[in-house]
C-alpha cells in the first residue's frame, strides 16, 4: 500500500454538525487524494477539502468500496469502516444517518450505491440485482429482475428504470407501480412526466413526453461544440442541466475539467452555468450530477 505524503486540507471531519451559519456547501467530486490510500475525500464548491475517515475505502485489494453523491452533492452514502454500517452523510450539517438493516458483508464486495436527489433513497445493485432504499425506514423496493435503476425525478417520487437494451419504464415510488414506458433512458424530469436523452453519437438533446408519448422539439437541442456531453440532470427548480467534461488525457495539466451548462427547453440554446477541474492527482473521483 503506498503511504500518502504531503499537506491534507481540512475542513471539518465528516460526522460533526456544523455550527450555526458556517454549513458546508455541496460537494463537486470525491476521490482519493494523491495516492490509492485512504481515506475519502471531499471537494466542495467553495475550494474546501473534507476527509472522510469513517468511510470504508476498499473492497477487495484495491478494488474501491461504495461510495455516491446525490446528484446536487448535497447527500454522500458509504459503508463505515469501524460497524460496516450503511451511512447517508448530510454535508451541509455534517449530521450522519444509519440505514436501518444494511451493513457490510462479503456479498457488498461488488455492490453499488447511488443516492436520489435529496438522499432519501439509496440504489443498492449487486450482480444483476438491484433494489431501493429508503435510508430512514430501511424499507426495501426490489427493482423487477432485468431493470437497473437509472434517474430520480427531482422530488425523488418518481424513478426511471432501464433494461439491458436502454429501454425504459417509469415507476412511481409510493406505491412502487409503473407509470409509463419510454423508448430511451436518460433524466428524468419533474412529476416524472419528461425524460431528456442524448441522441445518437451524444452530437444533441431530446426530449421524451411521457404523458403523450411525442417529441416535444422537432429539432434536438445542440451540444456546445467541442465539448464532450458526460450527463444531465433536474434540478429543483424544473430546470435542466447538460454537464461536459475536456478528459485529461487531451488537456494539458493533466486534470479532467468539467463544465455546466444551463439548457432553454424554450430557445433549445445553452448557457454556461459554472465548470471546475479534478487534478490528475485524484483517483477514483466520483463527480455529483449523475443521477443512478
Amino acid at each position: 500500500m503506498s503511504v500518502c505524503v504531503g499537506a491534507i486540507a481540512v475542513v471539518m471531519g465528516a460526522g460533526v454538525p456544523a455550527e450555526a451559519g458556517d454549513a458546508r456547501p455541496p460537494v463537486r467530486y470525491a476521490g482519493l487524494d494523491g495516492c490509492v490510500c485512504a481515506p475519502w475525500k471531499l471537494w466542495t464548491r467553495d475550494g474546501g477539502v473534507v476527509p472522510l475517515p469513517d468511510a470504508r475505502v476498499f473492497s477487495v485489494g484495491r478494488q474501491r468500496a461504495p461510495l455516491a453523491l446525490s446528484p446536487n452533492g448535497r447527500h454522500v452514502a458509504y459503508f463505515q469502516l469501524r460497524d460496516g454500517a450503511l451511512v447517508v452523510l448530510e454535508v451541509a450539517t455534517g449530521e450522519v444517518r444509519t440505514v436501518p438493516g444494511v451493513m457490510w458483508s462479503n456479498a457488498m464486495r461488488a455492490a453499488r450505491v447511488e443516492l436520489s436527489p435529496g438522499g432519501r433513497y439509496a440504489v443498492l445493485g449487486i450482480g444483476g440485482e438491484h433494489q431501493i432504499l429508503d435510508t430512514y425506514s430501511g424499507e426495501s423496493i426490489p427493482v423487477p429482475p432485468g431493470l437497473r435503476p437509472w434517474s430520480f425525478s427531482p422530488d425523488a417520487k418518481f424513478v426511471l428504470v432501464v433494461d439491458d437494451t436502454f429501454q425504459a419504464e417509469i415507476y412511481s415510488m409510493s406505491p412502487f407501480t409503473e407509470r409509463g414506458r419510454v423508448p430511451v433512458g436518460g433524466a428524468l424530469g419533474p412529476d416524472g412526466e419528461i425524460v431528456a436523452h442524448f441522441t445518437s453519437r451524444d452530437a444533441g438533446i431530446r426530449l421524451w413526453d411521457v404523458p403523450t408519448g411525442g417529441i416535444p422539439r422537432r429539432d434536438p437541442i445542440a451540444v456546445p461544440a467541442d465539448r464532450t456531453p458526460t450527463r444531465m440532470r433536474w434540478n429543483g427548480e424544473g430546470r435542466l442541466d447538460l454537464q461536459t467534461v475536456t478528459p485529461r488525457r487531451i488537456r494539458k495539466g493533466g486534470g479532467a475539467r468539467y463544465a455546466w451548462y444551463r439548457v432553454d427547453q424554450e430557445s433549445g440554446g445553452t448557457e454556461r452555468a459554472g465548470g471546475f477541474v479534478v487534478p490528475g492527482s485524484v483517483h477514483n473521483p466520483i463527480v455529483t450530477g449523475l443521477t443512478p
